[in-house]
């Protein structure tokens, strides 16, 4: 062990060569700041400081989000930006939430999914600030593994287990707990890397050039991957999703690949169809257990459905009808043989989603599905893979996708968006829309096409009018026939301006009861929008 000695002064430059004796140790944490040292092994009695620990957090902090996201992409953890989003959903009261759905749309989701990345991200900063002031203390690597210990610890004690996921995160299985553990050993070997330089011989230097560019590496490669991960899909949400990409007229079977896309995870479940079993439990006298072969063996039924949003605004676009293929729920309840005291299905999926239906209803209604194709194809991951349920006549908010489990009790219980406020029935309400023009459109002077669809869920539509005058004159438009009763309807009329100017257009539906549509114009919280779809045009000679 070498001899103590004194610091050697120098003057701060990039450019002086320092030399010192065998077996010296050296502090160079930063360009142009190198403090020789003799001291024995161990502390050196400086630290990095809460400013450079703060910005190894952050590095490190990064490369853990984005190992959040790897380990969920093989169905091992669910991500903590995931995890706290459930939290801040039940904090935020229901009308709250409904301005900012209707407000933002598929851009609230972005904002809300980055700023969770931030804040945690920020999080970690904080514990390497931390790291920073107390690595001189106790050492580098002791005080490394510190801070990583008690973030698992309170991550897995405190945070796991009030979002659900479990002590340790055990709710996952064994597989979840292991990975968060290697996440926080990676999270302190980073910040063990960022101080290990400070602590090397001088014969060491290029060992130690590498270790004081691994946070850096651990950072940068985080936030590719990151990259990699969130833009295309927040892109695609907001600048192109799914249901943007039909053009004006609306055709009368939505491709698969342009079905709306909602659901309040940030991250598709990854399900395995060899592993997957759907359980039928609760009050029962079979408990059932199907597993994907299973449910394909069954008698299918296919049929065409229109789904609808619930925040689907007037006008909006998140409707979409397609042909699902699955079996029957009530098949399945029947198996399992309800107990007299049921009378409520409740339904748990992959994503912590719950939803429930009258058990009356289930066992009345042969067209409720457990689905496991869209338009003939297994469905994909983001469209429920390997089942979702489908009611026809209610909002998308009573069909969850990624189902898991189907329980019968003696009352309801879950229902994700109820419990924040939104309406319960979740039956679809009438509306209509133009699918073309659109507002700003300029026509010559002569005939125009008018073009949209009209939607009721399983009541029909009997009715679509327009005007050009609102609140005064209404004209009748075709109905085009609708595939199935539970889907919507095409209709097309032909306006012919009677002078240049500019025009409101509206669009109502009566239903296949001949109820009006209702005409105030209300947001969809809590059950749904309402009014007329309006557009506004300019006509020329």
């Amino acid at each position: 062990m070498a001899p103590h000695a004194a610091a050697i002064p120098y003057r701060r430059t990039r450019t002086r060569r320092l030399t010192a004796k065998p077996g010296a140790r050296i502090r160079q944490c930063s360009t142009g700041d190198a403090i020789l040292r003799a001291k024995p092994d161990g502390m050196d009695g400086t630290s990095i400081g809460a400013r450079r620990g703060a910005g190894y957090g952050a590095l490190a902090g990064v490369g853990m989000v984005a190992g959040m996201y790897l380990l969920a992409s093989a169905g091992l953890v669910e991500p903590l930006p995931q995890l706290l989003q459930r939290a801040l959903l039940g904090a935020v009261p229901g009308p709250v939430f409904g301005f900012l759905i209707d407000r933002l749309q598929h851009l609230g989701k972005v904002i809300e999914e980055a700023g969770l990345v931030v804040a945690i991200v920020a999080g970690f900063a904080g514990l390497g600030a931390g790291y920073g002031l107390a690595s001189a203390r106790i050492g580098p690597v002791r005080s490394a593994l510190a801070w990583a210990l008690g973030g698992w610890l309170l991550l897995g004690l405190v945070v796991l287990p009030l979002s659900g996921a479990g002590l340790l995160g055990l709710a996952g299985g064994p597989s979840a707990a292991v990975g968060w553990a290697l996440l926080f050993f990676l999270y302190g070997a980073t910040l063990a890397a960022a101080r290990a330089p400070c602590e090397l011989n001088v014969a060491d230097a290029g060992r130690r050039r590498l270790l004081g560019v691994l946070p850096l590496v651990v950072g940068m490669a985080g936030l590719g991957f990151l990259a990699w991960r969130f833009w295309p899909a927040w892109y695609e949400s907001v600048a192109a999703p799914p249901e943007a990409g039909l053009g004006y007229v609306t055709p009368e079977v939505t491709p698969p690949n342009r079905f709306f896309v909602v659901s309040q995870s940030f991250t598709d479940p990854v399900i395995s169809r060899q592993q997957w079993k759907l359980a039928v439990a609760g009050l029962v006298q079979s408990p059932q257990g199907f597993d994907y072969d299973h449910l394909l063996s069954m008698p299918q039924l296919t049929e065409y459905v229109t789904i609808e949003c619930v925040s689907n605004l007037v006008g909006g676009r998140l409707l979409s009808t397609a042909a699902f293929t699955g079996v029957p729920l009530r098949a399945l309840v029947a198996a399992a043989e309800p107990q007299a005291g049921a009378r409520f299905v409740l339904f748990r999926a992959r994503d912590g989603y719950s939803e429930f239906l009258p058990l009356d209803e289930v066992m009345g209604r042969p067209d409720i599905l457990v689905a496991h194709k869209l338009g003939g194809e297994p469905l994909t991951a983001k469209h429920g893979f390997p089942a979702r349920v489908v009611v026809p006549g209610r909002y998308g908010m009573k069909g969850p996708k990624w189902l898991d489990e189907i329980r019968l009790a003696a009352s309801p219980a879950g229902g994700f968006w109820e419990a924040e406020g939104w309406d319960r029935e979740a039956i679809v309400r009438t509306t209509a829309r133009f699918d073309t023009p659109v507002t700003g459109a300029v026509f010559r002077l002569g005939g125009v096409e008018l073009a949209g669809v009209a939607f009721a869920g399983t009541r029909g539509i009997s009715g679509v009018e327009f005007t050009t005058n609102p609140g005064q004159n209404w004209s009748p438009g075709r109905i085009l026939p609708s595939l199935s009763p539970a889907t919507w309807v095409r209709w097309r009329a032909a306006w012919v301006p009677p002078r240049p100017g500019s025009y409101s257009l509206q669009v109502r539906a009566r239903d296949g009861h001949g109820d009006l549509q209702i005409a105030a114009l209300v947001g969809s919280f809590p059950s749904g929008s309402t009014g007329y779809h309006t557009v506004d045009v300019q006509v020329i000679a």
